[in-house]
């Protein structure tokens, strides 16, 4: 861990005081993110800063990075991603104020004016994820060497070929 990092804030208050916030947390203290994980060592960094633009919103930029180990949906086996995911947000209070927002501009939902910043830096690493996590093609162990002969598929036998032999003596 870096900094003292503050639990929860106040998304408005930091955005007038211009606060920069940098840190990291454990990967296995990311209780949502460490589930999806294959191995939770390590850490996610984060850098924000928060600000107002130009309609007095109170908006954060930022930037998580981590190097996660992800099961490899392909060959079950661990594979490394990286993340580095840019965060560009507006605290908003409501649906209306979201709906509103530019499009540059990701709403981020304030309840009792408070944010919790663990939550806040893993929902943007459960956002980073791949939806299906694969090792590229020629780098996954299960296929590097795996590409099936033409010759051999094409001189096996149809799964239905027994059924057409069943057919054929019913008639």
């Amino acid at each position: 861990m870096s900094q003292h990092l503050p639990d929860r804030f106040d998304p408005w208050r930091f955005a007038d005081l211009a606060k920069r916030v940098n840190g990291c947390y454990l990967l296995g203290d990311l209780t949502r993110l460490s589930v999806c994980l294959a191995d939770s060592q390590g850490e996610v960094c984060f850098d924000l800063e928060f600000y107002r633009d130009k309609q007095r919103r109170a908006c954060l930029r930022g930037r998580v990075t981590a190097q996660l180990i992800l099961e490899c949906q392909r060959c079950l086996g661990p594979m490394a991603f990286e993340v580095d995911s840019k965060m560009s947000l507006a605290f908003v209070e409501g649906l209306v104020e979201a709906d509103n927002l530019p499009d540059e501009l990701d709403p981020q939902l304030v309840v009792s004016n408070q944010v919790q910043l663990r939550d806040l830096i893993e929902d943007e690493m459960l956002l980073a994820l791949p939806q299906v996590p694969m090792h590229a093609i020629d780098e996954c162990p299960s296929v590097r060497g795996a590409e099936p002969d033409i010759d051999s598929v094409a001189l096996q036998e149809s799964p239905f070929a027994v059924l057409a032999q069943l057919k054929r003596h019913d008639e």
